[in-house]
């Protein structure tokens, strides 16, 4: 399974994303933000994949990513979506530093996830809106 796969099950088990519609759990895509409000979605950013490589071929390794919802737009909404986002930039922090990770096998290992900017409004679209808060996920990959 992909890094960005791991990643989009571990943010999957955030205890406060919105539940959507009737399901029992949040919905994340993986590059894909559907229309409807409130819909998740884990979007790629470009960057360079590799932070440090060492002499014996290992690597310390980043997936660059946006953590992207679609949500209705209007004062009292955009309230409690600034809310969710510094909640869950605080939930990153709080993984990080427990050790609660991606889970990888083989030869990769996770360093560390955080939150690089706030949440912040991306589009708006009449009555609803795309916010999205841009992430790190460092990892060891040996060769």
């Amino acid at each position: 399974m992909s890094v960005a796969s791991k990643v989009k099950e571990f943010i999957e088990t955030c205890s406060f994303l919105e539940e959507f519609e009737k399901a029992t759990f949040p919905v994340v895509n993986l590059n894909l933000l559907e229309e409807n409000p409130t819909m998740y979605s884990i979007e790629e950013t470009p960057a360079d994949p590799i932070v440090k490589r060492f002499a014996n071929g290992d690597s310390v390794r980043q997936y660059v990513f946006s953590l992207c919802s679609r949500e209705l737009y209007g004062p009292a909404e955009n309230e409690e979506t600034a809310e969710f986002y510094e909640k869950f930039s605080d939930w990153l922090e709080e993984c990080s530093r427990d050790g609660r990770l991606p889970a990888l096998s083989g030869n990769v290992e996770s360093k560390a996830i955080r939150a690089t900017t706030n949440g912040y409004l991306y589009d708006n679209q009449g009555t609803s809106c795309q916010y999205r808060i841009q992430c790190q996920f460092v990892y060891y990959k040996r060769r």
